[in-house]
């Protein structure tokens, strides 16, 4: 088939494509051969109708649609791969008159393609790089947060309770007099002023005594997630068992050791100290990375399209969507809790999306212009890696070239990862920034000197 193209306007080209006679001639030749498979005729069994008696049966044009579909499937495809194009979206398609069988056939496809990207500058980027300096008080706030998880909780003998203490309560909720569902518990341990039941109610226990019960009137927050509570007034009887307090392990050999992973203190300090200094680092690389893509992106032109905007936007959600449900919320629940309608939530992240699709647009265009690709080994060895998360019928499928999808996908984040190494080897730390306590440690000499 033969074919041309025309530039229109917003990202869209109209193609053209003519089919010539002994094209739509084998094409009406494999029409017929999938329609006979599909009709019954009387004296012929299934799939064995002469084509005339087929016609004759069911009228000339029996066969017009499916010659049109093959042409039209088979000539788009074509001119797409002929003049490298990249659609973003199903093409327009459009033919005057009727196919005639022994003459040409034409037809026109408009379809939105990939905006070109004007590339600025990509290589030798300067951007700030975090220095990474562990401190003995970071140290000794990652003991500290050891040591409180690893915290025991036993009774005190005290007159009342006080903020900070762990309390073991019984309560219950009444709504209207009539205690409501999944307002009470028996034994339930609550460390008061830590804030994790409505306001309130923690105040309301502090000066409690042993054994003492107390009622507490109280009105759950209007934005609470439980509708039939939302902003009702309530009482809560309370009554208090024993006081109990954290009690914190020694930070000593026998600690460490009771862990499993080192023999003595200083041991244990050196390893988090390193792990802490391979964390920051790390975290350095992610902001430094991240700073540079930034200004790649903003030293590139290109002019967004809403098809493509939009289509990140629902993606957008769509994680969104799943997140919430991971936490046993609906998206109609969140927009309610948030006083947000889909529109608002829409608007505000669209300029998310468009930095989404602007970044892999430019760091396409740049593995392009590289000649960046991905090698069939290095394929096979990432989705060899990646399927073992998955279940096994899932793997097989995968295994056997049956979803592309995924197979693309993964191209395309190797692709994505080399291009960014490419951009992020070639670029420059510069005015290191000091790390906070560094900073503090250098304003300390200047004001000794």
């Amino acid at each position: 088939m033969q074919s041309n193209y025309e530039q229109l306007e917003n990202n869209r080209v109209l193609l053209k494509v003519e089919a010539a006679a002994e094209e739509v001639a084998n094409a009406f030749t494999e029409a017929y051969k999938k329609v006979v498979k599909q009709v019954s005729v009387p004296g012929f069994r299934k799939g064995k109708t002469p084509r005339v008696i087929l016609e004759q049966q069911f009228g000339k044009d029996v066969l017009h649609q499916d010659a049109v579909e093959i042409l039209v499937t088979r000539g788009y495809f074509q001119a797409v791969l002929e003049h490298k194009l990249e659609p973003v979206d199903q093409p327009q398609i459009d033919f005057e008159g009727e196919i005639e069988e022994g003459k040409p056939f034409n037809f026109q496809a408009e379809v939105e393609v990939l905006p070109e990207v004007e590339l600025g500058a990509y290589q030798n980027i300067k951007a700030p790089k975090e220095l990474t300096v562990v401190t003995d008080e970071d140290v000794e706030a990652e003991l500290k947060t050891l040591q409180e998880r690893h915290a025991e909780l036993v009774a005190v003998d005290k007159e009342a309770l006080e903020k900070g203490d762990f309390a073991v309560i019984d309560f219950e909720g009444y709504l209207n007099e009539k205690a409501f569902p999944g307002g009470a518990a028996q034994g339930y341990t609550i460390e008061v002023g830590a804030g994790r039941f409505i306001p309130g109610f923690e105040e309301g226990l502090i000066g409690m005594a042993l054994n003492e019960e107390r009622d507490l009137p109280l009105t759950f927050p209007v934005e609470y997630q439980q509708q039939d509570l939302a902003g009702q007034a309530v009482v809560f009887k309370v009554k208090l068992h024993e006081i109990k307090a954290k009690e914190l392990p020694a930070l000593d050999d026998e600690f460490v050791k009771a862990l499993g992973e080192h023999e003595t203190l200083e041991a244990f300090k050196t390893a988090e100290r390193k792990r802490l200094q391979d964390n920051k680092e790390k975290e350095a690389d992610r902001n430094f990375e991240a700073e540079v893509i930034k200004q790649v992106v903003e030293n590139s032109r290109v002019q967004l399209t809403d098809t493509l905007v939009n289509r990140e936007l629902e993606q957008i959600i769509h994680r969104l969507e799943h997140d919430l449900e991971t936490r046993g919320l609906k998206l109609e629940e969140y927009l309610k809790y948030t006083e947000h309608t889909m529109e608002q939530m829409q608007d505000e992240l669209r300029p998310e999306a468009e930095v989404r699709v602007k970044t892999d647009l430019v760091l396409g265009a740049i593995a392009k212009a590289e000649g960046i690709s991905v090698t069939e080994d290095e394929l096979k060895e990432r989705v060899a890696y990646l399927i073992q998360f998955y279940a096994p019928a899932v793997q097989e499928e995968i295994l056997q070239g049956k979803n592309r999808d995924f197979i693309e996908g993964v191209r395309s984040s190797l692709e994505r990862e080399k291009t960014v190494k490419l951009i992020v080897d070639s670029a420059v730390p510069e005015g290191e920034a000091l790390a906070p306590d560094e900073a503090g440690d250098k304003e300390e000499e200047v004001k000794t000197e």
